[in-house]
């Protein structure tokens, strides 16, 4: 699936035009990976922080798991919403994705299946089962949020009016803010953190459906000027569950890597130490996955993939080296202990694994971009063997680390993480190769 460039976007890709095009990426995507950061900030001050934080973890890592299939739905948008007939069948095939998660989330809050996946699989304590279940149910409110927000920002998107997404995350992150003041009043645990996030999600939809109902309105009523009419659900299906598996992995990944660390003699650091890292992580190199858009919407010839590539090695320098200044000098303390809150035995778990924090740079950045120039060839099929080949050398790494009875948590997770975008990068590197040579023989 292609987005459409408009016309402010140049014939030739240039450092110039991708750096115009990536920046306010950057914002949003920073802005909504600090949401995480804050609310393990919020949370790391609870009495029992450990508890508090591993709950939060697996609570917020299965869900989003189960429920990140969802983010197709703005792919979706993109692809068949060019009229507003359109609108009623795109929802209904999106209210069935959504429920399906919605569903699982209230067996797990309200079943044995919660005591079993967040005991058993995730190995957690007692009391971190009972705060994530009472957090899952939660974070299952958003379900109906994420259908929303999706089409609003297909909407947005499809102008290439990114900066109104930024507007919507900034507001999204002065909400969460409040609502972890106020909401330790009525809430306690990770439910605190659940609803904080509930709370921001919706004020942020909310402030992106005031931004996309103008561009909705600019839609033609019917199939003319240029409307497509959205196929059936079986062919919607066929379009959608390449990109619904490569995007569920992302938290798959996450979520075998936690399954894993509950195996450990002290489960409940490790979540937790876990938690930070990912969070702090994808903080900081979170904004390298808006080289999937990028590429998507810039590339159109093989001439354009050149300034991408190189674009892409500045990413990857700037981001690197930060990684490793932050992680590398005295400011980890000042990020660890006076930013985060931790004392001294979970700072001490979580630093040895960021300081490999910088590796990642380039793990994200090239498995974002094939990813992209594929999505742009719309070629889409290889996205779903990665994303499962992402689980499966995760699943390897993690299996191994746990051979080690005095393994850090922390740093198996992390390479565990990298690795799986190792063995990606090498499998859309060989089909973008093979659509090159097809190309070339005819």
């Amino acid at each position: 699936m292609t987005i459409n460039a408009t016309d402010s976007v140049t014939d030739n890709v240039t450092l110039g035009s991708a750096y115009r095009f990536f920046v306010p990426l950057i914002l949003m995507t920073e802005l909504n990976m600090i949401s995480k950061s804050v609310i393990n900030a919020a949370l790391a001050r609870s009495p029992d922080q450990n508890v508090t934080l591993a709950a939060f973890h697996v609570a917020f890592t299965l869900y989003f798991a189960i429920s990140s299939s969802t983010e197709v739905c703005s792919l979706i948008t993109l692809a068949y919403l060019k009229s507003k007939r359109a609108l009623r069948p795109l929802v209904r095939f999106m209210t069935v994705i959504v429920a399906i998660p919605w569903a699982v989330a209230q067996a797990l809050a309200f079943t044995s299946l919660g005591d079993w996946a967040f005991g058993g699989m995730f190995g957690g304590s007692e009391a971190v089962v009972v705060q994530a279940k009472t957090a899952v149910f939660l974070l299952s409110f958003s379900a109906p949020v994420l259908l929303v927000r999706s089409i609003c920002f297909g909407l947005i998107l499809m102008r290439q009016k990114t900066m109104f997404i930024t507007y919507a995350t900034s507001i999204r992150l002065i909400s969460l803010a409040g609502s972890l003041f106020v909401l330790p009043r009525f809430l306690d645990g990770a439910a605190v953190g659940a609803a904080a996030l509930l709370t921001c999600m919706t004020i942020e939809t909310m402030v992106a459906i005031f931004f996309a109902r103008k561009l909705y309105r600019d839609l033609p009523s019917g199939d003319e000027a240029g409307g497509v009419t959205p196929p059936g659900f079986a062919r919607q299906w066929r379009f959608s569950w390449p990109l619904m598996l490569n995007t569920s992995s992302e938290m798959g990944v996450i979520t075998a890597i936690s399954i894993f660390l509950g195996l450990l003699a002290n489960p409940d650091l490790a979540l937790a130490a876990f938690n930070i890292v990912y969070g702090l992580v994808s903080l900081l190199m979170s904004p390298m996955r808006n080289l999937l858009q990028t590429a998507q919407t810039l590339v159109k010839k093989l001439s354009d993939r050149r300034p991408l590539f190189i674009f892409a090695l500045h990413l990857i320098g700037f981001f690197g080296l930060l990684g490793f200044v932050l992680f590398h000098t005295p400011l980890e303390e000042l990020i660890l202990v006076d930013a985060m809150g931790l004392r001294e035995e979970l700072q001490a778990y979580c630093a040895p694994a960021l300081k490999l924090a910088f590796l990642m740079s380039a793990a994200w950045a090239y498995s974002a971009l094939y990813r992209g120039l594929l999505a742009g060839a719309q070629n889409t099929t290889m996205l779903a063997v990665s994303g499962l080949s992402r689980i499966a050398v995760a699943v390897v790494v993690c299996a191994l680390g746990l051979a080690f009875a005095s393994a850090n948590g922390a740093i198996i997770g992390l390479i565990g993480w990298m690795a799986g975008y190792g063995l990606e990068i090498a499998l859309l590197a060989l089909q973008l190769r093979r659509l090159d040579l097809r190309r070339i023989n005819l």
